[in-house]
């Protein structure tokens, strides 16, 4: 069949017509003039087919790397789970109005999960770093390099204001790691608890409501709610992500 499908090819094609039509230029009989362009064609088609076959696969993104145990799993986990319910209260709605509106949802809350995936990913990174640096010994540091400056000679300050320099970037570093791990469990915590909100009203909203009763205006506020859960884990991904490259 991928064989069938590269004799078909209009690159290969084109060559083999060329072949033979330079073969009959040379003035070979018009049947050996075929047999060139059909043998062109047939080792243009075998090698385009072992070509494709050694092309590796293409890779599916990979998702950054959660600590096992942290924080930020559970709230992954209960964000997953949220996703998970909503997808399965929406397959089980019966045909009808509300049903539509809650599929139009469904790509959204899977969009809004894979951006909270990112996030934990980036919240595990980020308490790795924050582990690398010392900031009790940085600050003990920082402390010494400080009062041997008082009493530094002229010929040592330099090199003195240096390392103090060197030692407030650790410091500074720690508190900029230490922000963006706290805006982004805040947001994990906040995404996850918005998706198990969003589940609960769309449940009571089947519940309460008919096909022939659905009211755009709740099932707007839903689409708003959502809407406003998406935004705000995209937010802190785009604001995360500066202080963490």
């Amino acid at each position: 069949m991928k064989f069938a499908r590269e004799l078909a090819e209009p690159w290969g094609l084109l060559l083999a017509a060329t072949s033979a039509g330079v073969a009959w230029a040379v003035q070979l009989p018009v049947v050996a003039a075929v047999g060139v362009g059909v043998a062109v064609l047939a080792a243009w088609a075998g090698v385009a087919v072992a070509t494709r076959e050694k092309e590796p696969p293409p890779r599916e993104a990979r998702l950054p790397d959660v600590t096992p145990g942290s924080a930020e799993e559970t709230w992954l986990h209960r964000a997953s789970a949220a996703a998970d319910g909503f997808a399965s209260l929406s397959g089980s709605l019966a045909s009808g109005p509300l049903a539509e509106r809650v599929a139009d949802m469904e790509p959204v809350v899977r969009e809004t999960l894979s951006t909270l995936q990112r996030l934990a990913g980036r919240a595990s990174a980020t308490g790795q770093a924050l582990a690398r640096v010392d900031l009790d010994a940085v600050a003990h540091e920082r402390r010494r390099l400080q009062r041997e400056l008082r009493t530094a000679r002229p010929e040592v300050r330099g090199d003195l204001e240096q390392a103090l320099t060197a030692v407030q970037a650790q410091a500074d570093v720690h508190t900029r790691l230490s922000g963006a791990r706290d805006k982004l469990l805040a947001q994990l915590q906040s995404g996850a608890l918005g998706l198990d909100s969003l589940v609960a009203r769309v449940a009571e909203l089947t519940a309460a409501t008919t096909d022939v009763a659905v009211d755009t205006g709740a099932v707007r506020e839903l689409s708003d709610q959502l809407e406003g859960i998406r935004q705000g884990v995209l937010e802190t991904e785009q604001a995360t992500r500066k202080p963490l490259g």
